[in-house]
């Protein structure tokens, strides 16, 4: 039995002999070889002089990115910046990777509610080289309310929003928010825009500029009152 296994074995290598690889090939398998060694070594390196490298990358409408090595000589660490946006009952997430520019870590409440749109953001940070690998992550949005109530509307096409509406702010939104203002919003054209609503202090600290997938072209306007 042994015998006739081993014999069937030989018949079957035989039709079915091994492909020959061609000298194109050959060279493409070499190309991507080399590409991939030297960020494995890159993002390897540690004590030796170099500075941080962080992987950097950008996607919109998508969960992850594939980052490549970058050097950081004024480093604050890594960071991955996830971007969640909610108008008119469509969501899209983002993602950025890159050093960090001195966001503040790991500090969840980036976010601005207004009437039919949302903006959260959550950043994360870590430190040593290419650390930053993780994609989009978001934590659940807090049911706690206070009683902050700011005036809520939001209008596009136009500079000014006048609404009697109102909203009772979630417990880390403690300011209200005027903006005017030029946005391109994930997967839309670019659009004056003008809204009122809730928003968490660090939205007034650092006004859109940390936005991942939401791109500001001109700020006419943003106010925060306490």
């Amino acid at each position: 039995m042994k015998m006739a296994l081993r014999t069937i074995s030989a018949k079957s290598r035989d039709q079915h002999p091994k492909q020959q690889i061609s000298p194109d090939e050959l060279h493409v398998s070499a190309t991507m070889r080399s590409s991939i060694i030297p960020l494995t070594i890159f993002c390897a390196l540690s004590g030796t002089g170099f500075a941080d490298l962080c992987l950097k990358c950008l996607a919109k409408n998508s969960d992850d990115c594939v980052g490549v090595p970058v050097d950081c000589p004024n480093s604050k660490g890594c960071v991955v910046v996830s971007e969640f946006y909610y108008v008119n009952g469509t969501i899209r997430h983002s993602v950025k990777k890159d050093c960090n520019p001195g966001l503040p870590c790991n500090y969840r409440p980036y976010v601005g509610n207004f009437r039919n749109k949302e903006i959260r953001l959550n950043i994360q940070c870590c430190n040593g080289n290419c650390c930053n690998r993780g994609g989009y992550s978001m934590p659940p949005e807090p049911t706690k309310r206070h009683g902050r109530i700011c005036t809520d509307c939001y209008e596009v096409g136009i500079h000014d929003c006048i609404s009697s509406r109102t909203v009772q702010c979630p417990y880390e939104e403690d300011k209200c928010l005027e903006y005017i203002g030029t946005l391109r919003n994930p997967g839309d054209e670019l659009e004056e825009h003008t809204f009122r609503g809730c928003a968490s202090p660090l939205v007034c600290q650092y006004n859109f500029t940390a936005l991942v997938g939401t791109e500001e072209v001109n700020s006419v306007k943003i106010a925060c009152t306490p």
